[in-house]
């Protein structure tokens, strides 16, 4: 691995494992913080079990869960739940060390709390069975991923050349651009080539769902074909994805744009209506000049705005050459404040030593 690479997280694994140029965005999202919250407390009501008050309805039915689901599988043998003890050394090259959520050794298993959806975490459970198997010299580990809002325990007993074979691969993998389902998540997201390109793909493809259409329930002929090939529709439909993504996007950026000036939010409709603004009609002060006879000069110049000296000054010279515009005729307006840095003499900029 190159020295100037950064370490790559086990938890970041299962992105890359989509695209090797994934980038994890700096922050943490509202659902990332309740997940980290709630390990937290799962983990402590495993050494001090009591009543935890303040979660909701789902959160408090999300942490018995994973309770009780640990203690099944727990088969009344010690289960490690302290952060500090969990330390996960990955024996792979370019792989930075992760932290587990919960570690049963003499069982041979290792489990990890998700919150949200249901989702492939293969890979970081990989690298953790392998962090595993080096440390308590084992051939083969135990990860049980635990979906505490889903209820749902996935079981998967990994050998160490599997685990090898699939974080080795990950890792090992060209660096090339991939969209995929989660591409809005990325840090590269907005400049991606290979995210561009898919919503490129795809626009031309829509064309517009007319009523008619609609009704029949019928598909344009360049989608027709999706029906049998369910290949094509997967990748039309994960470039969709992405055209939606930054639909999302655009709106969220609009309805800020929009908000009410006085510190109101914005309408939580996520429908525009499209407003036709007329513009303002303006005469050229250049066609009022064959009327100057009849409207007068004095007139005409009244409703004109005030002229920049620097622009007199380059007709003037044509007209008159070096001669200097009048001083009567110039006004000054429109004066502002301004601070600018004013630096120190020398002899005040030295620091006094004594």
């Amino acid at each position: 691995m190159n020295m100037n690479e950064e370490l790559i997280r086990p938890s970041s694994l299962p992105k890359l494992a989509c695209c090797r140029c994934y980038v994890s965005q700096s922050g943490t999202s509202e659902a990332a913080e309740r997940g980290t919250r709630l390990d937290a407390i799962i983990r402590e009501q495993w050494l001090n079990p009591s009543p935890v008050e303040g979660l909701s309805q789902d959160d408090d039915e999300a942490v018995t869960w994973a309770f009780n689901a640990l203690k099944l599988l727990s088969c009344d043998m010690q289960v490690e739940t302290r952060e500090e003890e969990l330390r996960a050394v990955v024996p792979v090259d370019g792989i930075k060390a992760g932290t587990m959520d919960a570690l049963c050794v003499a069982g041979g298993w290792l489990a990890d709390f998700k919150t949200g959806q249901v989702r492939d975490y293969a890979a970081q459970m990989a690298a953790y069975a392998l962090a595993c198997m080096d440390s308590y010299f084992a051939d083969e580990w135990t990860s049980h991923l635990l979906f505490i809002d889903q209820q749902l325990t996935v079981s998967h007993r990994w050998t160490r050349a599997e685990a090898e074979e699939l974080v080795l691969g990950i890792v090992n993998k060209p660096q090339v651009p991939t969209p995929f389902e989660n591409c809005s998540w990325c840090g590269a997201f907005e400049t991606c080539e290979a995210v561009r390109a898919a919503t490129t793909e795809v626009t031309p493809a829509l064309p517009k769902l007319t009523a008619d259409a609609k009704g029949k329930g019928q598909l344009p002929p360049s989608m027709e074909g999706m029906l049998t090939d369910h290949a094509a529709a997967h990748e039309f439909l994960s470039k969709l994805a992405i055209v939606n993504d930054w639909a999302d996007m655009l709106k969220s950026k609009l309805r800020d744009q929009l908000a009410p000036k006085d510190g109101q939010e914005a309408p939580a409709s996520k429908y525009f209506t499209r407003v036709v603004v007329s513009g303002s009609k303006k005469v050229n002060p250049l066609s009022l000049a064959k009327y100057g006879m009849e409207l007068g000069y004095d007139r005409m110049l009244k409703i004109c705005a005030q002229i920049p000296l620097s622009k007199v000054k380059e007709v003037w010279k044509e007209v008159f050459g070096d001669k200097p515009v009048p001083e009567d005729i110039i006004v000054t307006s429109g004066g502002s404040v301004q601070l600018k840095l004013k630096p120190l003499k020398k002899s005040l900029s030295t620091t006094n030593e004594n």
